[in-house]
């Protein structure tokens, strides 16, 4: 939860790059921080939300008119904060309620609310003030729940926050538990109407997997998330699912493969999948019915612990993208023996169908041969992203020739065993490298962003201005700790 600016000032002493160069310049050109122009404002804070939230606090500091325009953007998006003691025996909740009550102007700016149930484990004495700041959320848009792993059979919390819902313009509702989900609560969950998004994630009890709700959402959920669908027939998930006509995205974790090609053919809007593929699933799908839905994104997440399951996997992929529509491939795997590996036909298939659509492929727990790699290069033209694992290389000058194929490749992250020995080339890898990558098209590059093992390049032109008033510009490679969000 962020809370009031002139709070937070003497608690966060990280200011952000932005304001940094905007102090920079001030202090060599006469900019006054109450004529910066808003739009210019607006761009920057766009910036720094997605960047870092105390940035955008310190931000609103710079002057009154900044303020203004920040302050809508610092109050969309609440959660609360534990602080715990140093021997970890004593919590402390820092929940944005205490400031809204004190600041009821700002309850028209929040759209996005997230609960924790250990608010009323640890704090008993703030859920008062909780509930009634969040029943004065007249613009709430988005509920989260998540009871953090805590004990929350005793329901009460959860169920005084969804009477109160009950009065708000929700549009999507989330709820993570691991204790599960009581029959009281889910009744009132049921009552929930006009959703366009629902995600139900628990670890335990029962799976609840939309059974008597499907039918009074299906004119407007548009996103679906069910975490738990082991063990659920896939009759019912079929039955359930093809309620909802309008759904676009949809997540299941533990639904049988073999109902999935069916659950697509009654789901004719649905763009993005992410599902698991089973080893159990490998009999043919009783429904003749081909998938109607023309998929632009799909995730799937599996592990083999058979001999038989990868060959399966990939004409089982092949039947949920029979049309040229796929944008983005993702494939999260593990195989108990060996290194998985990916087969060519897979890919010459695929480009068959998806050559002209297909722009992101992340199959990074797959192997691929240099081959492979050239395969993917030059059969999909319109690829901007590629993530994977080379089985074997001899040195950095083979990827290059490859991804030279790549011209509309923006983002890279490779995972490489490299073969080392005599006569071997090198396979060190610096900035000097990345930047040689980037340009190696010359101006009609544009590959920015390289992740070479757990080391992320990123490439950008910078205007150096001279003495003399003039100016050059530079490509500069900057070298920083990759993440996994890179792409």
């Amino acid at each position: 939860m962020i809370p009031n600016p002139s709070d937070e000032i003497v608690s966060v002493g990280n200011i952000g790059s932005e304001l940094t160069l905007v102090k920079q310049a001030s202090a060599h050109m006469p900019i006054n921080p109450e004529t910066i122009p808003e739009d210019l404002i607006i761009a920057i804070l766009e910036h720094l939300s997605a960047v870092d939230r105390r940035d955008l606090t310190q931000f609103a500091l710079l002057s009154k008119q900044v303020y203004h325009v920040t302050i809508p953007l610092l109050y969309r998006e609440l959660d609360s904060r534990v602080r715990t003691s140093k021997n970890g025996t004593e919590h402390r909740i820092v929940h944005p309620s205490q400031i809204l009550l004190q600041k009821p102007e700002y309850f028209k700016y929040v759209r996005s609310v997230r609960e924790q149930g250990m608010v009323g484990a640890f704090e008993p004495s703030l859920m008062p003030g909780c509930r009634e700041a969040l029943s004065r959320c007249t613009n709430l848009r988005s509920f989260t729940w998540n009871d953090n792993g805590h004990d929350t059979s005793n329901d009460a919390d959860l169920l005084a926050y969804l009477d109160i819902l009950q009065k708000l313009p929700i549009t999507e509702l989330i709820i993570r538990t691991s204790s599960g989900i009581s029959d009281e609560v889910w009744d009132k969950l049921c009552e929930f109407r006009n959703l366009r998004k629902v995600a139900i994630w628990s670890l335990h009890g029962n799976p609840r997997v939309l059974q008597g709700w499907s039918e009074k959402l299906g004119d407007t959920l548009t996103d679906l998330e069910l975490g738990r669908c082991a063990g659920v027939p896939a009759t019912i998930l079929v039955s359930v699912l093809s309620q909802l006509p309008n759904l676009q995205s949809l997540r299941l974790k533990g639904a049988p493969s073999n109902s999935i090609p069916e659950i697509l053919s009654t789901l004719p809007k649905l763009v993005a999948l992410d599902t698991e593929y089973f080893g159990s699933g490998l009999s043919i799908n009783r429904y003749s019915d081909e998938p109607i839905a023309a998929l632009k994104e799909l995730t799937v997440r599996t592990s083999s612990v058979d001999a038989q399951g990868p060959q399966h996997l990939w004409s089982w992929i092949r039947r949920l993208i029979p049309y040229p529509s796929l944008e983005s491939l993702t494939l999260n795997t593990f195989s108990t023996q060996g290194d998985f590996q990916m087969p060519r036909m897979f890919i010459l298939d695929l480009a068959k169908t998806h050559q002209n659509t297909l722009k992101q492929f992340t199959i990074d727990t797959v192997l691929l041969t240099l081959e492979d790699l050239q395969c993917l290069c030059t059969k999909f033209p319109l690829l901007e992203a590629l993530s994977c694992s080379i089985a074997w290389c001899r040195d950095t000058d083979h990827i290059k020739e490859i991804i030279a194929h790549a011209r509309n490749l923006r983002r890279m992250k490779l995972h490489v065993n490299w073969v080392r020995g005599p006569g071997v080339g090198s396979t060190y890898f610096s900035a000097v490298e990345a930047k040689d990558w980037m340009l190696m098209l010359g101006e009609n590059s544009k590959l920015r962003v390289i992740v070479m093992g757990q080391v992320l390049y990123t490439g950008q032109w910078v205007y150096h201005e001279k003495e003399d008033g003039t100016g050059e510009a530079d490509f500069e490679v900057l070298r920083d700790v990759a993440h996994d969000s890179w792409i």
